[in-house]
């Protein structure tokens, strides 16, 4: 095994092979100042490092990877020497063996070859369903599409044939659904119509929804909060698709195709939203599908043009690009460093490069351990990669060092499947927690993992319980297996414990944001309370000319009777100078509920309303609004809430000089237990 870093001059060479010699070490750090290159020591620190055998590691070319519930790696693609077919063979790697063993390879003996196909991991028992495919004809593959099924199930390793398909399919696209049966469009073979594979293991074709419009090849397609299916092809074509009875397809509009193409990758990195990047250009995208329509808003450009460039969401919510190069499946314009996008800043940081370059049939997965495991191109290809390697985030070092950090774990829990809105502890020992967040195990293949998500969950600490909650609707979290971190107050995250969160007879689908008002103008923002505050106020500053121009929160936590615990406690910012100050602050014992507002462009008004907080940490009753702040140019909006009756605790939008765009998020309040007889102070501050 080797590992690989940014490259850098010899002097930062010798400083990384001396460093554990104190002397040399502060000789050549002196020298390093000396030159002015002290950044250059610090690149790997800060961008995390990789873990590369140097020779073929894989027994096969790993085309296809998905994450089993049990944490091991299912992957296919080849025959024991990289030519491609699915035909004969498929493998499942244990992580915990590192890169240098724990393979099982088995014999594929249902006669179907699954050779991009389409594959995902099933809710209800964690069985991996594979669709569609290529054909073997006795000697090579003929790359037309095939209509089996087939099922990997993880507890033996056994892969048999499922019902067939109403349509071949090769290059398709899988997505679950909220009732955990699975949505599969697409493919050479299938472009004229979608199909769902119901409960009983049968296929219903949606005559009703036609996709012939559309490119065929694996399109990008993600469950929307609203329980429909989102997607765009590699034109940038967007659209929804009901999945009842025979299904309906509504176009959604076009985003430019130079953010687009079949070499492009995605990751819905917060509910609703997905970072689209590469393929056609450099550029990168965010298509927003919490409101009414798809908002798509340009990105800054990633360092080069990367065609299959994988998208994978990290264990903080960030997410990293990998592999790519300039032109489609040539080794010219080689990109392979782990290229990372902030979602609260939108930026990209570049980190170091992998040992190879990762085209054509090339992928990423992120695993329980928080690292990502980079595998495959080739078949054909100029590079035949039987190979994987990891990158190790910089979450897992210690601030401005190469060494790795001690991580928080968690101890003992209840029980490994829940369901949506429900609570449960962890034990974290000694560990103080930041975060809690839930990514979805992914299935990864051509630069398309079918279902990633990620999720934050709010939480309190007390001593080393962390009592934490699951978002209430099913379109936010919808039903399946995710990995669960905590992530300690030095932003190092644990090993992850496998989750499942089970498929509801009538999932709730209400949401808890906003859809936003405004344009698209300015920079992302999230405004937050912590884990177990509500947000019971703002303050900011407006003008009555024009527009609001900067907003702060005001939160408190909540005790079991729906009560404020201590006064509210101002968080964050964003915006502009302009204006004059306001604060406006619910009644006690109420939390802010939702808004109504004017909008064009930018946001001119905002006025705040507020709700009685429950015993169950909702909001309930009528709303009091707490008058309006800005001006009143701009175009009335309709009042907005979440749909859960949950109060809010964070604004989300747009901002620079002044808002551009403003929404909200909410979730139910976590409780803070008091003594019945000991009731908390609590200060209202009014209104201003």
């Amino acid at each position: 095994m080797t590992t690989h870093r940014s490259p850098a001059s010899s002097a930062h060479a010798a400083l990384r092979s001396t460093r554990y010699r104190k002397t040399r070490w502060l000789q050549l750090l002196s020298a390093w100042l000396a030159f002015g290159a002290a950044s250059l020591a610090l690149a790997d620190n800060v961008t995390g490092d990789w873990i590369s055998p140097q020779d073929n590691n894989w027994p096969l070319i790993p085309i296809h990877a998905a994450l089993t519930p049990d944490g091991r790696v299912l992957t296919y693609g080849t025959d024991g020497t990289g030519k491609q077919t699915g035909f004969f063979i498929y493998d499942v790697w244990n992580p915990a063996s590192g890169l240098g063993g724990g393979h099982t390879t088995i014999a594929n003996q249902t006669a179907t070859d699954i050779f991009c196909s389409s594959q995902v991991i099933m809710p209800l028992d964690g069985t991996i369903l594979i669709a569609g495919g290529d054909n073997w004809t006795g000697t090579g593959t003929t790359n037309t599409g095939n209509n089996n099924s087939n099922l990997f199930a993880y507890g033996n390793n056994s892969l048999a044939r499922g019902a067939n398909m109403n349509r071949a399919r090769w290059y398709s696209s899988s997505t679950v659904l909220l009732n955990g049966e699975v949505y599969v469009q697409g493919g050479n073979g299938g472009a004229d119509f979608p199909e769902v594979r119901q409960s009983g293991g049968t296929f219903r074709l949606l005559t009703g929804a036609s996709t012939s419009g559309l490119a065929a090849t694996f399109p990008r397609n993600f469950l929307a909060p609203d329980g429909r299916v989102f997607g765009y092809d590699t034109n940038g074509n967007m659209y929804y698709v009901t999945t009842a009875g025979t299904g309906t397809f509504t176009g959604a509009g076009q985003f430019n195709s130079a953010y687009a193409g079949w070499t492009s990758g995605a990751a819905m990195f917060r509910p609703g939203k997905i970072l689209q990047m590469g393929g056609n250009s450099n550029g990168a995208v965010l298509i927003d599908i919490t409101g009414p329509a798809p908002a798509v808003t340009t990105q800054p450009t990633m360092s080069s043009k990367r065609q299959w460039v994988s998208a994978t969401v990290m264990a903080d919510g960030r997410v990293v690009a990998t592999g790519g190069t300039e032109q489609d499946n040539v080794l010219t314009g080689i990109n392979n460093t782990a290229e990372i996008w902030n979602p609260a800043t939108g930026q990209w940081f570049v980190g170091p490069p992998g040992s190879r370059a990762r085209m054509y049939h090339s992928g990423a997965l992120l695993l329980p351990d928080a690292t990502v495991m980079v595998h495959g191109g080739g078949a054909p290809g100029p590079l035949n990669n039987q190979h994987a390697e990891i990158y190790r985030p910089s979450y897992l070092f210690l601030p401005s060092s190469t060494t790795l950090a001690p991580r928080p774990t968690i101890g003992s829990w209840p029980q490994t499947t829940i369901d949506n809105g429900q609570h449960f502890t962890l034990d974290v020992g000694a560990s103080t927690i930041s975060r809690v967040t839930m990514v979805r195990s992914g299935s990864v293949t051509h630069s398309v993992n079918m279902d990633q998500r990620f999720l934050e969950l709010p939480f309190t600490q007390s001593g080393s319980v962390i009592d934490t909650q699951v978002p209430l609707s099913a379109g936010e979290a919808p039903g399946g297996y995710y990995m669960l971190f905590v992530i300690d107050n030095q932003g190092v995250p644990s090993t992850a414990k496998m989750l499942r969160l089970s498929v509801a007879a009538n999932p709730n689908i209400a949401l808890d944001y906003t859809p936003s008002i405004g344009g698209s103008g300015g920079a992302q923002f999230t405004v937050a309370c912590n884990p177990d505050e509500v947000l019971v106020g703002v303050a900011g500053r407006a003008s009555t000319t024009d527009y609001v121009y900067q907003v702060s929160g005001q939160c408190v936590r909540v005790d079991q009777f729906g009560h404020w615990v201590g006064s509210p406690v101002t968080r964050g910012g964003a915006g502009g100078t302009g204006g004059t100050p306001f604060t406006k602050t619910c009644p006690t014992n109420f939390a802010i509920s939702g808004f109504s507002s004017r909008s064009a462009t930018y946001v001119n008004q905002i006025n705040l309303e507020c709700k009685a907080i429950t015993a169950s940490g909702r909001v309930s009753g009528t709303a009091q609004a707490l008058g309006a702040v800005g001006s009143t140019q701009g175009t009335a909006n309709a009042s907005m809430s979440c749909g859960t009756g949950n109060p809010v605790y964070a604004m989300y939008g747009r901002g620079g000089s002044w808002l551009d765009n403003f929404g909200m998020q909410c979730r139910q309040a976590v409780i803070t237990p008091i003594a019945v007889n000991s009731p908390p102070t609590v200060t209202n501050p009014g209104n201003q």
